[in-house]
């Protein structure tokens, strides 16, 4: 209740009182007084909101009438309690609540103006304040390289987008580019719906594939545009190199070769020449050996018989100890004439020469030499009697493994 001191003061003279309103003896009709004189709601967090209480008191000596509240400019994320509607009695005051519901991140900066019948103040302003911070955005890991990938194969990274700040982040935009189609993402995540928005300490995972179609370099980069004031744009690259899957680098298996000629041969493999102990004795057998790589082969020989009568060869091939191959129409080929030049060589073709023919009379060499003959090879020759011919020219392709 206001109460007045009948003493001798001036006319404004403020007498004290409980609350914030002074009382004061005025003849010159409602006076107003608002407190605080501004509002700053500091920092409110991203999806709350601030409150501050508003007094508006009647110093005058008759009632004070409130006509209305409003903002110097517009929006629906400030609102306040309604005015009562009799006027303020001299020495009384109202509290209004103002509310501020923040719609995005960023500094708020307006006027809240009470428009009232004092004749001397007939409208106050209060600047009300107040800031929503921004979200902080940060994507990891800012590189990565995903070193040799073979071609035919894929790999993949998760590239995460979080937001680190104490505000709502929000994505407008994400675009990949790359060297070429090699690199891509293939999960977008949440970002599939554009624009993603992420509350403090919300994150996403973004995944990137590689998938090499050649030998060679590639690079891609992912950017991003967000409301991070700082950082309105950032992102993350990957690299990454394609190799062409060779299974046979590198690769070697033992290839022996068991092996005799009626009377005497010469040997080749892919095009270089070897020589045996035995090589001019029909009765015994030589074992040759190497260390092959991986891929095509050719075994030549030139067999012949010194009497140009009884004539023939036989022969085992092993691979890493088991038997590939063997003397007999398969696999092996034949010449009765000088061969051209390069036909020893595993590119020669040879598809125009004769299959040779098995021996049809083995008996001419008894059981000698072995161990052919429980392998299964046979004596062959260009003819099945094995005769009439002193010399010939013999092929085997095989390949490693």
């Amino acid at each position: 209740m206001l109460f007045l001191l009948l003493a001798a003061c001036s006319e404004n003279e403020f007498i004290a009182k409980d609350g914030d309103v002074p009382e004061v003896i005025d003849e010159g009709g409602p006076d107003i007084v608002v407190t605080p004189e501004s509002i700053d709601f500091g920092e409110v967090a991203w999806n709350g909101e601030g409150v501050a209480t508003l007094t508006i008191g009647n110093v005058g000596t008759t009632g004070l009438q409130l006509d209305r509240l409003s903002l110097a400019v517009a929006t629906g994320a400030v609102s306040w309690t309604a005015l009562p509607s009799p006027p303020v009695r001299p020495g009384n005051e109202v509290d209004v609540v103002v509310t501020w519901t923040p719609d995005g991140p960023g500094a708020m900066s307006n006027q809240l103006l009470i428009d009232s019948d004092d004749p001397d103040e007939a409208q106050v302003s209060v600047p009300i304040s107040g800031v929503v911070p921004y979200g902080e955005i940060l994507v990891e890991p800012a590189t990565y390289d995903f070193g040799t990938v073979q071609v035919g194969s894929t790999a993949t990274t998760t590239v995460t987008v979080s937001n680190v700040g104490a505000g709502l982040l929000t994505i407008d935009e994400w675009t990949y580019a790359a060297t070429d189609t090699d690199l891509g993402i293939i999960d977008a995540g949440d970002l599939g719906a554009l624009p993603a928005q992420l509350p403090p300490g919300a994150s996403i995972d973004v995944v990137v594939q590689y998938a090499p179609s050649g030998d060679g370099g590639d690079e891609g980069s992912f950017s991003l545009s967000s409301n991070d004031p700082d950082r309105p744009s950032t992102g993350a690259q990957q690299f990454g190199n394609g190799e062409v899957y060779d299974p046979c680098e590198g690769f070697t298996q033992t290839v022996q070769v068991f092996l005799t000629a009626d009377d005497a041969w010469r040997g080749w493999i892919d095009g270089a020449e070897f020589t045996a102990p035995n090589q001019n004795a029909w009765n015994q057998f030589d074992t040759l050996e190497w260390e092959l790589a991986c891929g095509d082969h050719a075994l030549s020989l030139y067999a012949t018989d010194t009497a140009a009568a009884i004539a023939g060869v036989i022969a085992v091939v092993t691979i890493e100890g088991t038997v590939r191959f063997v003397s007999g129409p398969s696999n092996w080929t034949m010449l009765d004439v000088t061969p051209p030049s390069g036909w020893t060589e595993p590119s020669f073709d040879d598809s125009a020469w004769y299959i040779p023919a098995v021996c049809a009379n083995t008996s001419i060499w008894g059981t000698a030499p072995q161990p052919f003959y429980e392998l299964g090879a046979t004596w062959i020759w260009w003819n099945t009697d094995c005769q009439s011919l002193g010399e010939a020219w013999l092929r085997l392709n095989f390949s490693v493994p």
